[in-house]
C-alpha cells in the first residue's frame, strides 16, 4: 500500500511530466505565427524594400515583429497569403538559383521582387495565389511598420521617425503637453 505522502509526490511529478510533453514536441519559434524559415523569408523581401543604409532598415525597426503582431491581432485573414506567397516563392528560388530568397544576393532579390511585382514568376505552385497580391500585402506591411508607431510592434526605437528627422509624436490627452 502507498502513503498518502508518496502518492501526492508521483502525482506532482506524473503532472509536470505531462506540462512538460507538449513542449518537447513543438518546434521552437520565436514568432506568434510564423516559423522561422517563413520570417527569415519575410525579413529579406522587407530589407529589400527597406534596406538598412546610414539609417535604420525593416530590420532593425522590427518590421517582421510588426507585421507578426498584425497578423496575430488585426489581420488572421493574412496568414494563409504570407504561406503560401512564401512557399511559392521559395520554390521558385530554389529551382532557379538553387537558394532560398534569404540566401540570394540583393540584386538576385531585387530581380525577382519587381518579376513578382508584376506576375511573371512562373510554375504551377503559384496557382491559387496573386504574386501581386502578395507582394502588396508584404510591401504594405512593411511601410506600415516602418512608418507607424512602436505601440503596434514596429518602427523600434522610433528608427523612422529619427531618419526623417521629426519630432516623436504628442499623445493627445497627456497633461505634459500644455502650454503654461
Amino acid at each position: 500500500m502507498i502513503n498518502r505522502r508518496d502518492f501526492i509526490k508521483n502525482m506532482g511529478l506524473l503532472y509536470g511530466s505531462i506540462l512538460f510533453v507538449p513542449s518537447c514536441s513543438k518546434t521552437s519559434t520565436t514568432y506568434r505565427v510564423f516559423t522561422n524559415s517563413e520570417a527569415d523569408c519575410l525579413v529579406a523581401l522587407c530589407e529589400q524594400i527597406i534596406p538598412a543604409d546610414q539609417d535604420a532598415g525593416a530590420t532593425d525597426a522590427g518590421v517582421i515583429n510588426f507585421i507578426d503582431r498584425q497578423t496575430d491581432l488585426r489581420f488572421p485573414e493574412d496568414l494563409p497569403i504570407y504561406r503560401k506567397g512564401v512557399a511559392a516563392l521559395q520554390i521558385t528560388c530554389d529551382r532557379q538559383y538553387g537558394a532560398p530568397f534569404e540566401h540570394l544576393n540583393a540584386s538576385v532579390q531585387i530581380e525577382t521582387m519587381k518579376s513578382m511585382e508584376s506576375g511573371r514568376l512562373t510554375g504551377e505552385h503559384w496557382e491559387g495565389i496573386s504574386q501581386q497580391s502578395f507582394f502588396n500585402l508584404i510591401r504594405n506591411r512593411t511601410m506600415q511598420g516602418f512608418y507607424g508607431s512602436p505601440r503596434h510592434g514596429g518602427n523600434r526605437n522610433y528608427a523612422s521617425y529619427r531618419m526623417l528627422k521629426l519630432d516623436y509624436p504628442l499623445l493627445v490627452g497627456q497633461n505634459r503637453y500644455r502650454n503654461g
